[in-house]
């Protein structure tokens, strides 16, 4: 079973791929730690690479990360398709506390890059921005590479914590046959 979970950063992809992988034992690819890595143009290229030699050597696996550069290596091998639809005030709350916390602990999320150093300047601006107008922006391309692959049917909509769990419950069933 190859899994991957997309949707807004903050919308909680990574904390699901955790619970997921504990349940399943599956191993995970977390996006954020290929691309934040490289500059950004090298990053989509690793990406890619990543994703490519992940999928052919697992046969299960869960895919962290939304990065619409790699969703076309990564929607034809794909057996669901976890869309976590949070709301827009949820995730840029997320992702301001988390960065907080990253500055009061100094130290990086499990799931990002150890060379990832976040600033609070313009970037980050433009950052929180784009979790803002994701739905808007994003939404339509995740939409139209799910139409051109024809995987609707492995869609999976999660749009908050009861869903999530209701979720994860399938896979305690699963665990246990």
């Amino acid at each position: 079973m190859k899994i991957i979970i997309i949707g807004s950063s903050g919308s909680g992809k990574s904390t699901l791929a955790r619970e997921l992988a504990k349940k399943t034992d599956y191993p995970v690819l977390h996006l954020d730690k290929v691309f934040h890595k490289y500059p950004s143009d090298l990053g989509r290229i690793k990406l890619r690479e990543a994703t490519r030699d992940f999928i052919s050597q697992n046969e299960n696996g869960i895919i962290d990360g939304n990065y619409g550069s790699s969703l076309s290596e990564r929607l034809p091998y794909i057996d669901e398709i976890v869309w976590l639809k949070s709301s827009r005030f949820k995730t840029v709350f997320r992702v301001i506390k988390r960065s907080i916390l990253v500055r009061l602990f100094h130290k990086n999320r499990s799931d990002m890059a150890e060379e990832f150093r976040e600033k609070w300047d313009k970037d980050y601006l433009e950052f929180l921005n784009f979790v803002w107008t994701f739905p808007e922006k994003e939404f339509p391309q995740i939409e139209q590479k799910i139409s051109e692959f024809d995987v609707w049917d492995k869609v999976i909509i999660l749009k908050n914590r009861k869903d999530k769990e209701k979720y994860l419950i399938k896979y305690d069933r699963k665990t246990k046959n």
